[in-house]
């Protein structure tokens, strides 16, 4: 799940982390055009910026809470749907800017990826979890984390789990989740 919908899950439900990709980290990035004007986050006070939805956590709640808490700016949200759209709004200069994550831009065509320049990457978090309720027995919890992790032993398990995508299996604790709690996206997360 998105890392902080487990926030928010936790509090609500009593959600827990079990697994997560321990070999990497989710950021957001801010896109422009190449030939735009724009070199930094505070060059863009004032405009629209591309967002695939209010909820994506690298690309929109934390770079929202970033542009309002750490560099004091306002931007106009345009939530466009994917992170595709983001970057065509951005290369068909419909916004000034955009937000996404590394993935989702490398996975762009070239056509597409090569009109943008990233002026801008967030703070990293821990990466999404697979998560249980609380209802879920410890001991099927314990049985489940250790068949997922088993699965990171073998070429074919590796391969099932890239498909998800996990490259390095590893066991998620509900702390590796705290600096979201402090990052005040709260103010940001729509229901």
């Amino acid at each position: 799940m998105n890392p902080y919908h487990l926030i928010v899950g936790n509090r609500e439900q009593g959600y827990l982390p079990i697994i997560k990709d321990v070999g990497r980290k989710l950021f957001g990035i801010i896109v422009v055009r190449k030939d735009s004007p724009f070199q930094n986050i505070r060059d863009l006070d004032g405009q629209t910026i591309a967002f695939p939805s209010p909820n994506a956590l690298g690309a929109a709640l934390i770079p929202r809470a970033e542009f309002a808490d750490k560099f004091r700016i306002k931007v106009y949200p345009k939530y466009v749907l994917s992170h595709t759209s983001v970057y065509l709004n951005v290369a068909l200069n419909q916004t000034k800017a955009g937000g996404g994550v590394q993935k989702t831009f490398n996975l762009q065509k070239p056509e597409i990826r090569d009109q943008l320049r990233i002026i801008h990457r967030t703070i990293s978090v821990a990466s999404h979890p697979i998560s249980v309720h609380p209802r879920v027995p410890i001991q099927f919890r314990k049985e489940l984390t250790a068949a997922i992790l088993a699965l990171g032993n073998t070429e074919h398990g590796r391969s099932i789990l890239k498909k998800i995508p996990i490259n390095q299996i590893g066991i998620a604790k509900l702390e590796d989740y705290d600096p979201l709690k402090t990052m005040g996206l709260e103010k940001f997360y729509i229901r």
